[in-house]
């Protein structure tokens, strides 16, 4: 939009200090104009220039004569300029000067791109492929992080662990493919549900979710888990049609949830420094895993806390 504005990242030379982090509309200067056309500007009188844009001199102190700008590209579209003022000796750009600022700008571009895609393969390996959530081995990280924290921090901790009750009959009476639609209706249903903001939310594995709730203590994290065990048993699972053409299922009752909670403060060896943070963190699950299967003990669709 016109309200749109360029940053000066990063300024290098005379007059420096006074650029970076400037901001400078799009719909202004030379350097505006490159990245809304998406062309290379070479321009050695400036000041007589119809889109030179003065106030970056008047900000820096600066005599701005001469100008080669080029847009830097991210998948097609300008995201970025780099701009190259006053060539040394007081003479103007050239040609040549023109061409390796292209190739500068080709080198930038490529890089973003790599960085985007390590980003994009960083991210995908963190979740689960079914529900979107994040997987086994993010959960695993970062409860030893948090764990961690806990020991600095001095705030609680709590884990809920849960599992579907009487899924495999879904399974059975539907197969496998309805079976992974209803586990990937779960997961969006309880990232719904949880809306801590600093809240991990994990597909354990097979029909197991795991949650980590930093700074929540145990009253608030059951609260939290009778939440998702309640809509878990109110939703109508796969109540439309899906695109490969099955038709509307509208499962409902046919499953619930059984929760376990762990809170890090009533844990038996909370204030104890740990010996091995592998073992810590274990034992924090093997607490919330248990109280999960009190729950199943006690007749399944409940939450018990360890």
């Amino acid at each position: 939009g016109a309200d749109e504005e360029l940053v000066y990242v990063a300024a290098f030379g005379r007059s420096s200090r006074s650029i970076t982090g400037a901001r400078l509309p799009i719909s202004e200067g030379v350097t505006g104009k490159v990245f809304r056309e998406g062309k290379v500007k070479l321009i050695n009188d400036a000041q007589r220039d119809r889109h030179f844009f003065p106030g970056m001199d008047e900000k820096s102190d600066y005599l701005t004569r001469s100008i080669l700008a080029a847009p830097i590209f991210f998948d097609g579209i300008a995201v970025g300029v780099i701009s190259l003022f006053n060539r040394l000796e007081k003479k103007g750009f050239r040609s040549e000067d023109r061409r390796l600022i292209d190739v500068l700008c080709g080198y930038a571009s490529n890089s973003l791109l790599n960085l985007a895609d390590a980003a994009y393969h960083r991210e995908v390996s963190r979740r689960d492929d079914l529900t979107g959530l994040r997987n086994d081995r993010f959960f695993h990280r970062q409860l030893r992080i948090e764990l961690e924290a806990r020991e600095s921090r001095g705030d609680d901790l709590s884990l809920l662990f849960l599992d579907l009750d009487r899924f495999k009959s879904v399974v059975d009476a539907h197969g496998h493919l309805i079976g992974s639609q209803v586990l990937s209706e779960v997961g969006r249903l309880i990232g719904r549900v949880v809306t801590h903001p600093s809240a991990t939310l994990a597909r354990y594995g097979g029909d197991e979710f795991v949650v980590i709730l930093p700074g929540i203590d145990a009253a608030n994290a059951v609260e939290v888990a009778e939440c998702i065990r309640q809509a878990i048993g109110e939703t109508v699972f796969l109540a439309e049609p899906g695109t490969d053409g099955r038709p509307a299922l509208s499962l409902k009752g046919q499953f619930s949830a059984s929760i376990g909670v762990a809170s890090y403060r009533d844990c038996p060896f909370a204030g104890e420094p740990p010996t091995d943070w592998k073992v810590r963190q274990r034992d924090f699950i093997q607490i919330a895993d248990e109280a999960m299967y009190q729950a199943k003990r006690e007749g399944k669709d409940r939450v018990c806390l360890g």
